[in-house]
Protein backbone atom coordinates (compact mmCIF):
# COMPACT_ATOMS: atom_id res chain seq x y z
CA UNK A 1 0.00 0.00 0.00
CA UNK A 2 1.06 3.77 -0.84
CA UNK A 3 1.37 6.04 1.95
CA UNK A 4 -1.25 8.36 2.65
CA UNK A 5 -1.11 10.62 -0.16
CA UNK A 6 0.74 9.61 -2.08
CA UNK A 7 1.31 6.99 -5.13
CA UNK A 8 3.21 3.69 -3.95
CA UNK A 9 5.69 1.55 -6.43
CA UNK A 10 3.98 -0.46 -9.23
CA UNK A 11 3.50 -3.76 -8.41
CA UNK A 12 2.05 -6.83 -10.47
CA UNK A 13 -1.59 -7.27 -10.67
CA UNK A 14 -3.06 -9.85 -8.72
CA UNK A 15 -6.90 -11.38 -8.67
CA UNK A 16 -8.20 -8.80 -6.67
CA UNK A 17 -6.82 -5.96 -8.86
CA UNK A 18 -8.55 -7.64 -11.62
CA UNK A 19 -11.73 -7.94 -10.14
CA UNK A 20 -11.51 -4.09 -9.43
CA UNK A 21 -10.47 -3.44 -13.00
CA UNK A 22 -13.46 -5.60 -14.17
CA UNK A 23 -15.95 -3.70 -12.27
CA UNK A 24 -15.41 -0.44 -14.21
CA UNK A 25 -14.51 -2.22 -17.86
CA UNK A 26 -17.93 -0.94 -19.48
CA UNK A 27 -17.38 2.75 -18.01
CA UNK A 28 -13.75 2.11 -19.52
CA UNK A 29 -15.69 0.74 -22.56
CA UNK A 30 -17.51 3.93 -23.03
CA UNK A 31 -14.65 6.13 -22.49
CA UNK A 32 -13.22 4.83 -25.49
CA UNK A 33 -15.29 3.96 -27.28
CA UNK A 34 -14.60 0.40 -28.06
CA UNK A 35 -15.30 -2.96 -26.22
CA UNK A 36 -12.14 -5.38 -25.75
CA UNK A 37 -12.25 -8.98 -25.69
CA UNK A 38 -8.92 -8.49 -23.90
CA UNK A 39 -9.04 -6.84 -20.80
CA UNK A 40 -6.46 -7.74 -18.54
CA UNK A 41 -4.53 -6.25 -15.09
CA UNK A 42 -0.32 -6.10 -15.57
CA UNK A 43 0.24 -3.92 -12.73
CA UNK A 44 -0.54 -1.27 -10.73
CA UNK A 45 -0.38 1.34 -7.85
CA UNK A 46 -2.43 2.58 -5.17
CA UNK A 47 -3.30 5.75 -3.45
CA UNK A 48 -4.63 5.62 -0.20
CA UNK A 49 -7.49 8.72 0.55
CA UNK A 50 -10.90 8.42 2.20
CA UNK A 51 -10.54 5.33 0.36
CA UNK A 52 -8.02 3.98 -2.52
CA UNK A 53 -7.10 4.93 -5.60
CA UNK A 54 -5.84 2.59 -8.41
CA UNK A 55 -3.84 3.23 -11.36
CA UNK A 56 -4.06 -0.24 -13.15
CA UNK A 57 -1.62 -0.49 -16.31
CA UNK A 58 -3.88 -2.69 -18.21
CA UNK A 59 -3.85 -4.58 -21.75
CA UNK A 60 -6.84 -3.44 -24.02
CA UNK A 61 -6.66 -5.49 -26.87
CA UNK A 62 -3.91 -4.41 -28.75
CA UNK A 63 -3.14 -0.90 -26.91
CA UNK A 64 -1.96 -0.61 -23.34
CA UNK A 65 -3.94 2.14 -20.92
CA UNK A 66 -3.32 3.24 -17.71
CA UNK A 67 -6.96 3.21 -15.66
CA UNK A 68 -7.17 5.51 -11.98
CA UNK A 69 -10.39 3.90 -10.07
CA UNK A 70 -11.24 5.19 -6.95
CA UNK A 71 -12.38 2.20 -4.37
CA UNK A 72 -14.61 4.29 -1.96
CA UNK A 73 -14.39 2.89 1.70
CA UNK A 74 -16.39 -0.13 2.68
CA UNK A 75 -18.91 1.51 5.02
CA UNK A 76 -19.92 4.08 1.77
CA UNK A 77 -21.59 0.71 0.08
CA UNK A 78 -20.41 2.31 -3.08
CA UNK A 79 -18.82 0.24 -5.99
CA UNK A 80 -15.14 1.13 -7.84
CA UNK A 81 -15.71 3.58 -10.66
CA UNK A 82 -13.48 4.64 -13.12
CA UNK A 83 -11.85 8.15 -12.54
CA UNK A 84 -9.53 8.92 -16.03
CA UNK A 85 -8.10 6.74 -18.99
CA UNK A 86 -5.06 7.49 -20.41
CA UNK A 87 -4.84 4.89 -23.61
CA UNK A 88 -1.33 5.82 -24.73
CA UNK A 89 1.40 3.45 -23.06
CA UNK A 90 3.32 0.26 -24.01
CA UNK A 91 4.02 -2.42 -21.25
CA UNK A 92 7.40 -0.86 -20.62
CA UNK A 93 5.93 2.27 -19.63
CA UNK A 94 5.83 3.38 -16.44
CA UNK A 95 2.46 4.27 -13.84
CA UNK A 96 2.61 7.84 -13.38
CA UNK A 97 -0.38 9.40 -11.69
CA UNK A 98 -2.94 10.87 -13.94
Amino acid sequence: MATCGGFGGAKEATAEEQAILESVKGEVEAHLGKTFSVFQAISYTTQVVAGVNYIIKTKCDDIVAHIKIAKPLPHTNKPPFMMAVDANHTEDSPINPI
